[in-house]
């Protein structure tokens, strides 16, 4: 019984693990070529796409929310890696 008890857990803390992996910065096509760290690159673009969502709202859908995140991720300095 308390085997079982420990594999459901384990199970769950897997299964919430990933859950928790797909909040994390995926690894993302735009960079900032005056930001060195990796680490607070990932961070400042964190709150920059945060900040240009806000800006934008929820009325564009589609290829219009992507053009306008687009241009708001340029005017604040991000360039799109190739």
């Amino acid at each position: 019984m308390r085997s079982q008890s420990l594999f459901a857990c384990f199970g769950l803390s897997l299964i919430l693990a990933g859950a928790l992996g797909g909040c994390l910065p995926k690894s993302k096509e735009w960079t900032h070529p005056q930001v060195a760290s990796p680490r607070k690159e990932d961070q400042m673009f964190v709150q920059d796409t945060q900040f240009c969502e806000g800006k934008i709202g929820a009325q564009p859908q589609g290829r219009e929310r992507d053009a306008a995140m687009a241009d708001c991720l340029t005017r604040l300095g991000w360039r799109r890696q190739e």
